[in-house]
């Protein structure tokens, strides 16, 4: 699993791959922890539990929830223990256990997700994510 950040002219924005679409999730919580400047002590776990009608939304709601994370519960997301996504009729539905620690300083302030040139597909036998974070 990887991820690199992609230019954007007034946001952030990056791309998350993996061998499969849970590895892909579990690089998404590396860059957004690589992007927060805030990954450190990880001794919390969170469970995040998410139903979305498709893969962007999943993305969108997944880095929602990280942002929220770290806006209400005040911890600074490290890394990605578990991703396990469920492919179903109409959606998926994903649950992960999100590692994190207390903010020791201030977190690089990311607002929200954005749909703006979400991308969530398989290619070449790999998945690829890009999103794009409102700053």
């Amino acid at each position: 699993m990887s991820y690199e950040i992609l230019p954007h002219p007034a946001d952030v924005r990056f791309r998350a791959t993996g061998p499969t679409l849970d590895a892909a999730f579990a690089a998404v919580v590396d860059a957004f922890a690589d992007l927060s400047e805030g990954a450190g002590e990880d001794g919390q776990r969170h469970e995040i539990r998410i139903e979305s009608e498709d893969g962007e939304a999943l993305l969108f709601d997944f880095l929602a929830k990280l942002v929220l994370l770290q806006e209400l519960e005040e911890c600074a997301v490290s890394r990605a223990e578990t991703v396990d996504i469920e492919e179903r009729g109409e959606g998926y539905a994903l649950v992960s256990t999100v590692r994190a620690g207390p903010i020791e300083e201030a977190l690089f302030d990311i607002k929200s997700p954005t749909y703006s040139q979400m991308v969530v597909e398989e290619r070449d036998g790999e998945w690829v994510l890009e999103a794009t974070l409102d700053i």
